[in-house]
């Protein structure tokens, strides 16, 4: 059998955790006789690419000019998309995987993958394909349901929108996908609406939000008609699909797993005298909730024993360095460097406790699977994909994601309390490996 893995990027570009689970997973495909070729975007480029990566062959198609981010996921191919209708069609693929969903890799893609006959699938890693804000948070404040309304969209999504009235809102929302992919809107409108670049980016996203909101819509309906499965790896992303009309015979809940998972070296016991060590992996950016972790950290006493290390990915530099300024002269926390793959088991097995305090929904991560397979507890978000892996108060601690105080209570509670410590590291259990996701995606192949 011979499978397309369809992304927006690859390595050895700068990837995020769809193309670390990929890279991890495809070995074990193989082991099912599931012949795996990748096909990713090249933004930008004007040229056909075609190297190795881990001994798989990966077709990287041209992009260019590089499009607009809106209207989302591709309702116009881009430029130079026949590189990548020529090249699929050589192929003789049994299964198309698309793993984003957006201009470089969207509903142009898939569409065609179909027409050439192609089983089809499409894995939701985010809630791009729903929310125009990308983060699920009605109002950017708490945990929206996901089901796409015109008017109740535009108006979480853009300030301005908010004083319209609801009339106006739908008539704007209908406005032609080919005048709005034309507008000289300067930054994505996938931003929230607490983001205002320059007064033209301002006035203009109210008449433009309630189109790409109805586009989104559109493509969502597009994307049940032309994908015979379509993969969710968390519970929410799952029910948020269903209640915009995604076929539930076509739906398939398949978690993420990770590589290693032997449990071979558990934490230390922390000692009552001991200061908890705590460690933040993860990227620069606002909607991981480093400022909160941070000030929860700062308003502990002085003679709470605590230890915060945070290891950030790049990203967001205004966000690090406001990051910075917060910490001051605080000596219980300390900024590390990036960690590599390599370094991460072993660095994140000398602590005690890893924080997630992401603000959004997420649909791990990624992390989470990684502390526990080396039996550390997690304290995270009460929302989303964490909430879904961490049992609070069996295996880890939930709180409330914005509640600075909420933050502060736990960390001083389980840095005081070490018998609660070592319960919840008792508590976790073996987590979901690659080789059990390579086993759901060989099945899901194999009954198409």
């Amino acid at each position: 059998m011979k499978a397309i893995q369809a992304l927006a990027r690859y390595f050895p570009d700068k990837c995020g955790g769809i193309q670390v689970n990929l890279n991890e997973l495809i070995p074990q495909l193989r082991t099912h006789n599931i012949d795996i070729q990748i096909a990713a975007a090249s933004n930008g480029s004007q040229k056909e690419e075609i190297y190795k990566y881990n001994d798989i062959e990966v077709y990287r198609y041209p992009v260019f000019p590089i499009p607009k981010t809106e209207p989302n996921h591709g309702q116009f191919p881009h430029g130079k998309f026949e590189y990548f209708a020529n090249w699929l069609t050589s192929q003789k693929a049994d299964i198309y995987h698309q793993h984003h969903w957006e201009v470089y890799c969207g509903l142009p893609h898939l569409r065609l993958a179909k027409e050439l006959g192609m089983a089809t699938v499409l894995t939701v890693h985010y809630a791009i394909p729903i929310c125009q804000r990308i983060t699920l948070m009605f109002n950017g404040q708490q945990v929206c349901d996901g089901k796409i309304d015109v008017v109740r969209c535009s108006q979480c999504a853009d300030t301005l929108s908010k004083k319209l009235p609801a009339a106006m809102v739908k008539s704007l929302s209908h406005l032609p996908k080919a005048i709005l992919s034309r507008v000289p809107l300067p930054t994505s409108a996938y931003l929230p609406a607490s983001v205002d670049n320059g007064n033209l980016g301002r006035f203009v996203r109210p008449l433009v939000v309630p189109g790409y909101v109805a586009a989104r819509q559109h493509s969502l309906l597009k994307m049940a008609k032309y994908a015979d499965r379509i993969v969710t790896v968390c519970d929410w992303l799952y029910k948020a699909l269903l209640i915009n009309g995604i076929p539930e015979e076509k739906l398939i809940l398949s978690r993420h797993g990770i590589s290693y998972t032997a449990q071979e070296k558990l934490p230390h016991r922390k000692q009552q005298s001991d200061a908890l060590k705590v460690v933040f992996l993860g990227r620069w950016d606002i909607y991981k909730g480093i400022d909160i972790l941070v000030q929860a950290v700062k308003n502990l006493s002085a003679e709470i024993p605590i230890e915060l290390v945070i290891h950030g990915i790049t990203q967001d530099e205004r966000y690090r360095q406001k990051i910075l300024n917060l910490i001051a002269n605080e000596p219980r926390i300390r900024v590390d460097k990036q960690l590599t793959r390599e370094e991460l088991p072993q660095a994140l097995a000398n602590y005690d406790l890893l924080a997630v305090p992401s603000q959004c929904l997420e649909t791990g991560p990624l992390v989470v699977l990684e502390a526990q397979s080396l039996s550390v507890p997690v304290i995270g978000s009460n929302l989303g994909g964490i909430a879904e892996l961490v049992r609070h108060g069996i295996d880890g601690w939930l709180v409330t994601a914005n509640d600075t105080l909420a933050w502060t209570k736990a960390l001083e509670l389980l840095a005081t309390d070490t018998n609660l410590l070592n319960k919840l590291r008792q508590g976790i259990k073996p987590v979901r490996t690659v080789n059990m996701q390579a086993a759901d995606l060989a099945t899901i192949y194999n009954n198409i």
